[in-house]
């Protein structure tokens, strides 16, 4: 019996079945690192859970949560803007992160000095307890903080209340600033 057709067969498979393996295995290393969706569940929105992925988002959700339901939805998501290589955020002026009031002296450049005060302070606002640390603790606590001061701010008659009118007086004065941060959608209920 003739055994050469059957080793030519079995090298053909080998071959070809070893080609297909090298294409598989090829394919994801020449699409680069996938990139992973923050929307986890493909439900359309970004909750708590799925946030928690990424910390920066995280520590701002309730901020950027404007409708407070709990979820980020496309509208609510912080644009991600890329300036050169570097990603800088702008809008200080040109003087990088350390904003524009680091420029102490004024001289149109931010020296190592200004920019460690200007750290220095901005973790010193954000310490709210002063225990050396940023945490969960004082971010709610910066959150109290700023909810009392709005409804401070909002109850014009100072009775501890807030009646309709203020409410819409407030809704209004949002509506001329552009709908800052959504706090009026989180507003305690009017007074009768």
């Amino acid at each position: 019996m003739n055994k050469t057709p059957y080793l030519i067969a079995a090298a053909l498979l080998a071959v070809t079945a070893g080609a297909a393996m090298a294409q598989d295995n090829a394919a994801p290393a020449a699409q680069g690192k996938p990139r992973v969706s923050l929307d986890a569940n493909k439900d359309g929105v970004i909750d708590r859970q799925e946030a928690a992925a990424r910390p920066r988002l995280a520590e701002r959700f309730d901020e950027l949560d404007r409708n407070k339901d709990g979820k980020l939805q496309r509208d609510e998501l912080p644009r991600m803007k890329h300036h050169g290589r570097h990603g800088g955020r702008g809008g200080h002026g040109g003087l990088g992160f350390a904003g524009p009031n680091a420029d102490t002296d004024k001289d149109g450049r931010i020296s190592k000095a200004e920019a460690l005060a200007a750290a220095t302070a901005h973790f010193e606002r954000m310490d709210v307890n002063k225990d050396g640390f940023i945490d969960k603790a004082d971010r709610e606590a910066m959150a109290k903080q700023h909810r009392e001061a709005w409804f401070k701010r909002v109850d014009t008659d100072g009775d501890g209340k807030l009646s309709q009118a203020e409410l819409d007086a407030a809704k209004a004065k949002r509506g001329e600033r552009g709908g800052h941060r959504g706090h009026d959608a989180a507003a305690p209920a009017a007074k009768k």
